[in-house]
């Protein structure tokens, strides 16, 4: 029953709209299947790191109030950076697959980018921590906690692929200019993003 809950609550991240989803599709739009599978990896290998360290008991850190300034204020800059860097610089890949020539560093860049802006969220970190005192209320320190927790990212990493596979599909429908419009679109939701993150911390 843990795994299915668990399972359950993963894909009910799909509803959750937040930088990580635009960036996400963006990649797979712009780079295809690989690239966005890339980002997909780093934001779950993300969730992980922010479960393995809320688990070990560095919940007191984050809950912090000077630690939350700074984790808001590095990953405002971030998205901000990023949001800038798709409205005056958004850069268009070959339209088919088979002409992107991408190298590993290009998929450890994607990887490491979609890691970074799903680790600094701090919104990210009272969710995990939401879920991890409402599993441990439910299902103490046994197995199940852990299944549940492992399920629930499983669910997570669900939903992200099927964002990777539908953006894929849809990418040969769009011309380089929809495209160009698209990241643009993009571009100015991660700067609200990231204005509300530092806004947030200085509240």
């Amino acid at each position: 029953m843990a795994l299915l809950n668990g399972f359950l609550l993963g894909l009910g991240f799909v509803i959750f709209l937040g930088p990580v989803f635009f960036y996400l599709l963006k990649c797979t739009l712009d780079a295809g299947f690989w690239s966005g599978l890339s980002v997909a990896l780093g934001i779950v290998f993300a969730d992980f790191v922010c479960i393995t360290i809320c688990s070990l008991g560095a919940i007191a850190f984050f809950e912090n109030t000077k630690n939350q300034f700074w984790i808001g204020i590095i990953g405002g800059l971030i998205l901000l950076v990023l949001g800038l860097k798709f409205i005056f610089k958004p850069k268009i890949f070959a339209q088919t697959e088979e002409k992107i020539k991408l190298s590993k560093a290009n998929y450890a860049a994607f990887f490491t980018q979609g890691f970074l802006i799903n680790f600094v969220n701090p919104f990210v970190f009272v969710v995990w921590i939401s879920i991890i005192g409402i599993a441990k209320s439910e299902y103490g320190s046994s197995n199940d906690f852990f299944m549940f927790l492992g399920a629930a990212l499983a669910g997570i990493f669900t939903t992200d692929l099927l964002k990777v596979i539908t953006a894929h599909r849809i990418k040969k429908f769009l011309s380089p200019v929809y495209l160009i419009t698209i990241y643009k679109v993009f571009g100015v939701i991660l700067l609200v993003f990231g204005t509300w993150a530092i806004v947030y911390s200085f509240k």
